[in-house]
């Protein structure tokens, strides 16, 4: 007798084998992030606690708490002597070298952990957006960079921003989880939760509601899903020079059902119309800008806000908001990590480069539950104010 032939059951389909790391890839990150929280949660507390011990130093400290607003030469002055006083620490030099290792070591492992399995995150990083309706993302591949951003290899990032065409997975799968996520670097707190925390500065718009919001230098959707959050009627707008975190906001904010407006545009330009916004908001963009530069920016979020409309700015604190220990620790990343601004914004009073461009009412405060940080700056254009 024949054997009679039953068809088979189709076998369930092949579940897509989920993004991650190896394993090798993964304890390495891991490993970097324990050292920056022991650096940052415990070294850096010995060593605060060596400096305020010191009589000269807490005589300083005590001056600089009391001088609201000082001259920049006397700020400087002051620092140095800090800085030396906290140089003939062993303790504090541990903890800076700790931060410089793990700054580099982030790229240095990071990279390789992704590159070991490109076949795997090439494809997650080039895939097309899936826009939510009526997005729009212009990428203007003739843009002119300004020098200061494409010299610069950011937070010793090889190449900067478009240096290495994975990065957006280096971020979402090594240095965010694993090292970011546990805070403790730059003005940064140990256990800062950096998403509720943008959230918080969200918040921050003195007004119930907005029609259309405008982000300069908005990176990735982190900030406008914030304000997404808190204003999910607004019309969200944001521009940046790297196409990388225009490209990934975008697919971010279409995964999310948040129709965004981007252009890649410098900031400074935006070509948007005069007076077509009723909120600008920006978050740790200052520092990452010359003085200059960020007078002609807040020029230019002047000319695109309504009259009445607010400026709501999150950036790290300025060094005379915070006691004369931490605005050591914050003036290092100038020359250690590759942020060549962060001395001069921390020098700088942003409300009184806000006031002069034509804002009213501006001021400066924190909403940090363990610090400074947050610190917010805010501001309104006068109801009767022209372009």
């Amino acid at each position: 007798m024949t054997a009679q032939a039953f068809p088979r059951d189709p076998l369930p389909p092949v579940p897509p084998k989920p993004l991650s790391v190896s394993q090798r890839g993964r304890s390495g990150m891991e490993i970097l992030g324990s050292m920056q929280k022991l650096a940052s949660g415990v070294l850096r507390q010995h060593a605060a606690e060596t400096f305020f011990a010191n009589e000269k130093a807490a005589e300083l400290n005590k001056v600089h708490i009391a001088d609201k607003k000082p001259e920049k030469s006397v700020l400087r002055e002051r620092i140095a002597e800090a800085k030396a006083i906290c140089e003939s620490d062993s303790i504090y030099r541990l903890e800076r070298l700790v931060q410089r290792y793990v700054a580099e070591e982030n790229y240095n492992r990071g990279i390789p952990a992704i590159e070991e399995r490109r076949e795997m995150f090439e494809p997650f990083v080039n895939s097309e957006a899936t826009p939510a309706e009526g997005a729009t993302l212009e990428l203007n591949p003739e843009l002119s960079e300004p020098k200061y951003w494409s010299s610069t290899e950011w937070h010793l990032e090889p190449g900067g921003w478009e240096g290495y065409d994975l990065y957006p997975a280096v971020f979402a799968f090594t240095i965010g989880p694993k090292v970011f996520s546990l805070g403790g670097y730059a003005a940064v707190g140990v256990g800062d939760k950096i998403q509720e925390q943008r959230y918080q500065v969200a918040l921050q718009f003195p007004k119930e509601s907005y029609q259309r919001i405008y982000e300069p230098g908005c990176g990735g959707f982190s900030t406008l899903g914030a304000v997404h959050r808190v204003f999910p009627e607004a019309e969200l707008h944001g521009s940046d020079l790297s196409p990388s975190l225009l490209k990934g906001c975008y697919k971010m904010a279409g995964a999310l059902g948040v129709p965004v407006h981007l252009k890649r545009t410098d900031s400074t330009k935006t070509g948007e119309a005069d007076s077509s916004f009723d909120g600008v908001i920006t978050y740790a963009l200052h520092h990452e800008m010359p003085p200059k530069e960020n007078k002609a920016l807040f020029a230019e979020m002047f000319r695109i806000l309504k009259p009445g409309g607010d400026i709501v700015i999150s950036d790290p604190p300025p060094f005379r908001a915070v006691d004369l220990f931490h605005a050591v620790i914050l003036d290092w990343d100038t020359d250690h990590r590759e942020e060549p601004f962060f001395s001069a914004t921390g020098e700088s009073v942003l409300e009184d480069m806000l006031t002069e461009v034509g804002f009213e009412n501006a001021e400066a405060y924190t909403i940090g539950s363990q610090g400074s940080y947050p610190w917010v700056t805010r501001a309104r254009k006068p109801e009767a104010a022209l372009n």
